[in-house]
């Protein structure tokens, strides 16, 4: 059994705690979906109850029971938190090692766990190479490889793609009958139906509602859209599709012709052409590892490619070229994180820009995002949802022409990934363009302007259906 009793936490630059006397048990060999507003404290229950908190985190912490589990799995958010080793072998040998498997045995058990996962990749791959939806399905098969009595997910189909996302639930339910498993996850409709519980926390981090998950949806839907959770039917509530955009924030074009995008020497695929202009919103869509990220990396001028890009004429050559029209923000918000507070992470652009209405707007944007409660801490302490959010901050407060999002909505409640929809719709009618690389159907379906998918080796521009 998982048991607090009266837990209090907080962290340590902060007034207020994330728990103050929570009380919580999960039962052996029970599924339970932990469901809540990002910044409700879900991550840090995990980490507490599989021990992470406070033997590797430190934070102060108290309570009156406190039962965690020993032979424990967890697979996070972000992937790169739980990697020791350089390459793919040696990260899963690692895992093996610690239990004493032959050395033999370990070659067949790493091939079968990358099998699982549908990850095709050299086993001497180095892994800070590989996407980030390709870490995912790495860590997954590592902790396929521990076999452990409990399991902690959180949300670990967050970087996949459609296709991955399902069939890395449906191994993960094949496997997990003889386990305990506390889920957190925004894709709840493939885990809905296979849970015993649903427990559902606000944005104090104390548990308002819990039961089966036919039980909550029926009787507290209102509370679950009310606070921003997912739920099957929480897309009812997203903003409608836009269809007038005004080309007002400035007149330029962006193009790339004879191109072909690459990852080292190798070739990924080919962009026969692909032109922006003011006031569109581009979605870009395809498989893990096909090479999403770094298109957005090659139109920055960060790495290699082949072809010619251009904007308004001249060809793009240097980084601060790129930079100077372009903002690009990563699927990882730590990477491009500079300041040592939420509040100073936005500040420094404005200042920049407007230092007569810097503070102004810098409070504006903190309360448009719901990061005001959290301005004074630094940037690493805030959940996922909220590093998202803080990252898409920093770009919304530039003037860049285009903005590039790497998966920009993942780790987010509904409130704040409608909330950036409508940021972004309005950002797009002044004249802005949005290119965005997402996974998420809903997305696709109802918002671009223009939709890229990679095929075949090839970027394919997709017919975009009319929006209701």
């Amino acid at each position: 059994m998982l048991k607090a009793k009266n837990l209090r936490l907080k962290y340590p630059s902060t007034t207020h705690k994330i728990f103050d006397g929570l009380d919580i048990e999960i039962h052996d060999k029970e599924k339970v979906l932990l469901l809540g507003p990002s910044g409700s404290g879900k991550s840090t229950l995990l980490n507490v109850l599989s021990g992470i908190v406070p033997d590797l985190i430190d934070l102060p912490m108290k309570y009156d029971a406190l039962e965690v589990a020993h032979n424990v799995g967890v697979i996070f958010q972000d992937p790169d938190s739980q990697f020791c080793m350089p390459q793919v072998n040696e990260e899963l040998a690692f895992i093996l090692e610690n239990q004493q498997i032959p050395r033999e045995e370990m070659d067949s058990l790493i091939a079968e766990a990358l099998h699982k996962v549908n990850l095709d990749v050299n086993p001497q791959q180095a892994i800070n190479q590989l996407s980030g939806g390709m870490k995912q399905k790495l860590a997954i098969a590592g902790t396929l490889l521990m076999q452990t009595d409990t399991l902690f997910l959180d949300e670990p189909t967050a970087m996949l793609d459609i296709e991955a996302t399902q069939n890395l639930w449906d191994l993960l339910k094949d496997l997990w009958a003889d386990q305990t498993v506390l889920i957190v996850e925004h894709k709840v409709a493939h885990v809905w139906d296979y849970v015993d519980r649903v427990i559902l926390m606000n944005h104090q981090g104390q548990i308002i509602q819990q039961g089966t998950p036919d039980m909550i949806l029926a009787h507290y839907e209102d509370t679950l859209t009310e606070y921003g959770v997912w739920h099957p039917n929480a897309w009812r509530s997203a903003p409608t599709s836009m269809h007038e955009v005004s080309a007002a924030h400035s007149d330029f074009q962006f193009d790339y012709h004879n191109g072909v995008i690459q990852r080292g020497k190798r070739q990924l695929y080919r962009v026969s052409s692909l032109e922006i202009h003011p006031g569109e919103w581009l979605m870009i869509t395809g498989k893990n590892g096909t090479g999403k990220t770094t298109l957005l990396e090659s139109m920055m001028q960060l790495i290699p490619y082949q072809g010619t890009m251009h904007w308004n004429g001249q060809k793009l050559k240097k980084v601060r070229d790129a930079a100077s029209h372009m903002y690009l923000v990563y699927q990882n918000p730590e990477l491009q994180f500079i300041q040592n507070s939420v509040y100073d992470e936005i500040y420094v652009n404005y200042e920049y820009m407007d230092p007569d209405h810097a503070t102004e707007k810098t409070r504006a944007m903190l309360e448009l995002l719901d990061l005001t409660h959290v301005a004074k801490q630094h940037p690493f302490e805030l959940s996922m949802g909220q590093k998202r959010r803080l990252s898409v901050a920093t770009a919304l407060s530039t003037n860049a022409d285009i903005i590039l999002l790497d998966e920009p909505t993942f780790g987010l409640d509904s409130h704040n990934t409608f909330k950036l929809i409508q940021l972004f719709q309005k950002r797009v009618a002044k004249g802005q363009t949005i290119v965005m690389i997402t996974h998420d159907p809903h997305m696709i379906e109802r918002y671009p302007t223009r939709l890229f998918e990679i095929l075949d080796d090839v970027l394919h521009e997709v017919e975009v259906l009319e929006h209701d």
